[in-house]
């Protein structure tokens, strides 16, 4: 299946595809949407983003998300559980806070605002 493209934003690419699991419209809209959502509100967008879904071996799903931001950004997040949506709830949490962690790191590396701390 080809990858589907925001018309918004063209520069975005999610992949959303199943390794030997059939992955639904619902559940591919759904993770495209969250996923698109998530890029746009860290960095503006990603440069790619991949979800694969499997099947695990205890019977479950497994879900891996893997986001390209640019500049040498990758942020990965892994997760299993008995549903496939919920799976991708869980990797998608796991992403968000990579996603927040560099995001406060790059905000606290600036120099200090002197008329923001009062100084001037």
């Amino acid at each position: 299946m080809e990858p589907r493209q925001d018309a918004d934003d063209t520069a975005s690419r999610i992949i959303v595809s199943g390794h030997q699991v059939a992955v639904g419209e619902a559940l591919r809209d759904h993770a495209t949407e969250a996923l698109d959502e998530l890029s746009r509100k860290y960095f503006g967008h990603a440069e790619g983003i991949a979800c694969t879904f499997s099947r695990t071996g205890k019977g479950g799903f497994g879900c891996a998300i893997r986001m390209q931001s640019g500049k040498g950004l990758h942020f990965e997040g892994e997760a299993e559980h008995e549903a496939a949506p919920a799976a991708f709830a869980l990797a998608l949490e796991r992403v968000a806070k990579q996603l927040r962690r560099r995001k406060r790191e790059l905000r606290e590396d600036k120099p200090v605002n002197p008329t923001r701390d009062g100084v001037l």
